[in-house]
């Protein structure tokens, strides 16, 4: 076994030493949190930003929605202005309804499978000028594909600020940089007093 010589170090030598050890511990954390602060202001700025679309998102979804049961209401009224078969009456206006509807079950197809069959219903409906009609229907629906965009959009955007929001709860060495910082700083000065 061997055995190495202990050296005493003198007071100031000591002095020294703790002193550089300080300087070195908040040179690695200031630059750590330096990298870590500018991660964290992007993120806020992220999130900000994130929050601020989704609450302008939702608002032009509910003018869609109104915009989407406004056309609905005014094809409804040309088709009573029509004179058609009270079969065919029944199954547009059933046809109208549908596309209207405010189920959040049903896909982007089968809204768009909806709206084909309620033009071909009205197509082959015999009687009177249909253009009035299949112009309702169609901002109806118009209405209907914005306000679906814009829901995926806000489900998207929601799920991303969720997460965003996970990375700044887990962003917290931050914080205990910034403790360490001081406490290193402090036993500096404290030190640097001694030399």
């Amino acid at each position: 076994m061997q055995t190495e010589e202990i050296r005493i170090l003198e007071r100031n030598e000591l002095i020294s030493a703790v002193i550089d050890k300080h300087e070195r511990l908040i040179a690695e954390y200031q630059a750590e949190y330096d990298a870590l602060s500018t991660t964290s202001t992007a993120l806020d700025t992220e999130i900000e930003d994130l929050k601020k679309r989704i609450s302008e998102n939702e608002e032009k979804t509910g003018v869609f929605d109104e915009k989407k049961h406004h056309s609905g209401y005014e094809a409804e009224e040309e088709l009573k202005k029509l004179d058609l078969k009270p079969m065919d009456v029944e199954k547009i206006g059933a046809g109208i309804t549908a596309l209207n509807s405010d189920k959040t079950s049903d896909t982007a197809e089968e809204r768009k499978a909806v709206y084909d069959a309620l033009r071909s219903d009205i197509n082959n409906a015999e009687g009177g000028d249909k253009s009035a009609l299949l112009a309702k229907i169609d901002a109806a629906y118009q209405a209907y594909t914005e306000e679906h965009s814009l829901k995926e959009t806000v489900t998207a955007d929601k799920e991303t600020l969720q997460q965003k929001q996970g990375e700044v709860t887990e962003n917290k060495r931050a914080d205990w940089l910034s403790k360490r910082i001081e406490s290193h700083k402090e036993s500096l000065e404290y030190w640097k007093g001694m030399k």
